[in-house]
Parts: structure tokens; C-alpha cells; sequence
């Protein structure tokens, strides 16, 4: 149970990396189409990221279902 919240908790933490790294690459971009292209992968990052999110919440062992 604990190895699968651990798991849950560093697959989020890499989706939140990888969208904090889109951010950080789209202020940097020169052109408008590599522009367009970062703003796709931060929406992909950002569903990812709410993705892992509620699988963590789902997790067994996660506080949020402690009272189930």
C-alpha cells in the first residue's frame, strides 16, 4: 500500500516537472509556431498532471480515504 503511494506521489511530481519545464521553455521560444507548439505540450502536461493527481487520490493509503 505504501509503495503504491509513494509510486503516485512521484509520477505527480514528475508531471508537475514537465509542465513546469513547458512553462519555463515557452518564455524563452522565438517563433510563433514553436510557441504553439509548447502551449499543445502544456495542455498535454496539464491533463497529465490532473491525471496523476486522481490516481493519487484514489491511491490506497492516501489520507483522503483513510475513512473508507
Amino acid at each position: 500500500m505504501q509503495d503504491q503511494l509513494r509510486r503516485a506521489r512521484h509520477d505527480l511530481r514528475g508531471k508537475v516537472n514537465a509542465l513546469k519545464l513547458c512553462v519555463s521553455a515557452l518564455e524563452v521560444v522565438k517563433t510563433a509556431k514553436e510557441r504553439a507548439e509548447f502551449i499543445d505540450m502544456i495542455e498535454q502536461s496539464a491533463d497529465a498532471t490532473a491525471a496523476a493527481l486522481d490516481l493519487l487520490e484514489a491511491t490506497p493509503g492516501h489520507p483522503q480515504n483513510a475513512a473508507e
